[in-house]
């Protein structure tokens, strides 16, 4: 019991850390008059990556590195807190709530299968060095580094080690709940019952039921999750029906920006999102024809430099890991370094994960003539049978079964109301778009097509059920009948997990609430302490190439 007692403490020290940073960004460097602590816990999270990037190049991630951060985080949450709590008083309690809730969330003993194979490793090799140039020549998973490694190495400190290195998919899931929620209860009060006021809640179920099973996050839902909320930021402001202010126009720029920063550097493939930035603006393209406000909310706005900054710092990593800018697009990639994959092994990856995305390959299988398979959508039966009618018709019956209960829930009269001409063509072509590419180059769910498919459904959905007039006070019971029994069923398959668990892995959260860390978690670990003690490279950069791996292995 003292355990897990132990592992809440810490939970908690990380998150009033986050939301520390993020009302450092917010009220010194942002200056934006916000009091919503989802957004502001994201703006921590945002700020303690570019950190963990920053001082990695001079610093390994270790005890004292970590505590000087997270105390630091500490600080600045009671300072600002004491300041402003009368203003986020309420969103305060609902922050707890949430945490508490997403805790049973965060028990397991079995992580997923990619975390042992280069997650737990590449985040280990943080906080045991600082930056390794080449690390892509170990294996190809760690040719794609994730900003999520570098928030889950700050959270090595003593008291709690290595068992909470996978925690930022949580602090992620929490923050965003959090917002949803915020953005819900306020609609509630202020009897706004529009279309995104159904995506927020579509959204928020999705989420808490689909996405339940936190070991399962990896490097991809963080990043899906987060799409959801960029898209009804995104909606919400071209649909107000009263005019922009300045400041909020300008409040709900950085919301956007913060958030893809986050999204491309969890998966540096969603750099194809910025193109939803350029389409917010034509969206509102009357408030940037003034080219004074143009140039005040994009060169004289200090956030904008932080975003690009962190997409920097993401691609900067990648190549200096691989010689590749983007990988696996061999047309970014330079072969002059040291370290640099060779252009063909970069080819053949790309093949590779398009193969296994497009059902060619699993664990215990792979077809025989790859190329044939891959040109001109010979892939396509063969991914109907074994991916298609395996995970994504299950997908689509989940979402079938949130639409239906939507349906029956919210459904009325539909009464003819000609005003009603919600903006969001543009953003749908979109995600149109997105999706065919997501089903020519990589069509697994955890590539994009989770939220990708879930959104293209949601958002015309939620367009129909904002026509019917509803009597507010029916619908504020049915909304929080829809939020208790999301509840209900993200802490029951959880519990459910638990006890399955048990009955596995002789798991007792009671007595041991960690995950648990097999031996070769540290093997590569072990073959980098060896290459830097023969070649004495304690007090310089670790540089690794193909061939000083074949003298150690």
């Amino acid at each position: 019991m003292l355990e897990l007692i132990n592992l809440y403490f810490f939970y908690t020290i990380f998150i009033f850390s986050s939301i520390g940073y993020g009302l450092i960004l917010t009220f010194k460097i942002n200056r934006a008059h916000t009091y919503e602590l989802g957004f502001i816990g994201l703006s921590g999270i945002f700020i303690l990556i570019i950190l963990s990037y920053l001082t990695n190049f001079v610093f390994k991630h270790g005890y004292v590195h970590n505590l000087i951060i997270i105390i630091f985080g500490l600080f600045s949450f009671f300072y600002f807190f004491k300041k402003k709590f009368f203003k986020i008083k309420s969103e305060f309690y609902l922050l707890i709530s949430i945490f508490f809730i997403l805790f049973f969330g965060i028990l397991f003993t079995k992580n997923h299968d990619d975390f042992f194979y280069y997650h737990f490793q590449y985040t280990f090799s943080l906080i045991e060095f600082k930056k390794i140039i080449g690390l892509g020549v170990l294996e190809h998973g760690y040719r794609t580094p994730s900003s999520i490694f570098y928030l889950n190495s700050l959270f090595y400190l003593p008291g709690i080690g290595l068992k909470f290195i996978n925690g930022g998919a949580i602090l992620v899931m929490g923050f965003c709940n959090l917002y949803l929620l915020h953005k819900i209860i306020l609609k509630l009060k202020s009897n706004i019952f529009d279309f995104v006021f159904y995506l927020l809640l579509l959204s928020f179920t999705f989420i808490n039921t689909l996405f339940y099973r936190i070991s399962e996050h990896g490097t991809d839902r963080s990043a899906l999750i987060l799409i959801f909320i960029f898209c009804c930021i995104y909606l919400e402001s071209i649909n107000l029906n009263k005019k922009l202010l300045k400041q909020d126009l300008y409040n709900v720029f950085n919301r956007l920006i913060v958030i893809l920063s986050l999204i491309v550097s969890f998966k540096s493939f969603y750099i194809i999102y910025s193109i939803l930035i350029f389409a917010w603006i034509i969206e509102l393209k009357e408030y940037f024809l003034n080219r004074k406000f143009f140039k005040e909310i994009l060169l004289k706005n200090y956030l904008v430099y932080f975003c690009l900054l962190l997409v920097f710092l993401t691609i900067f990593t990648m190549f200096l890991n691989t010689g590749c800018f983007i990988y696996p697009a061999s047309f970014t990639c330079l072969q002059s370094f040291d370290w640099s994959i060779n252009v063909t092994e970069v080819t053949k990856m790309k093949e590779w994960y398009e193969l296994w995305s497009k059902a060619g390959a699993t664990p215990n299988y792979r077809v025989e003539d790859v190329s044939h398979y891959l040109s001109n959508f010979n892939w396509v039966w063969n991914w109907i049978n074994n991916y298609f009618f395996n995970k994504i018709s299950d997908f689509l019956l989940a979402l079938s079964v949130i639409l239906i209960i939507f349906f029956f829930t919210f459904n009325t009269k539909k009464i003819p109301n000609y005003n009603n001409k919600n903006k969001f063509l543009l953003l749908y072509f979109l995600l149109l778009l997105f999706f065919v590419e997501w089903f020519i180059n990589h069509p697994a769910l955890r590539y994009g097509g989770y939220s990708i498919i879930a959104l293209m459904l949601f958002i015309p959905f939620s367009n129909y059920l904002s026509i019917g007039m509803q009597n507010k006070n029916n619908i504020k019971i049915k909304v929080n009948c829809i939020l208790l029994l999301t509840i209900i069923i993200f802490l029951s398959k959880n519990i459910d997990r638990i006890f399955n668990e048990y009955e596995k892995y002789n798991y007792n959260p009671l007595i041991n609430p960690y995950f648990h860390i097999i031996d070769d978690a540290y093997q590569v670990d072990r073959l980098l302490k060896k290459i830097e003690e023969e070649y004495n490279y304690s007090n310089q950069y670790l540089i690794l190439n193909k061939n000083l791996l074949d003298k150690f292995k």
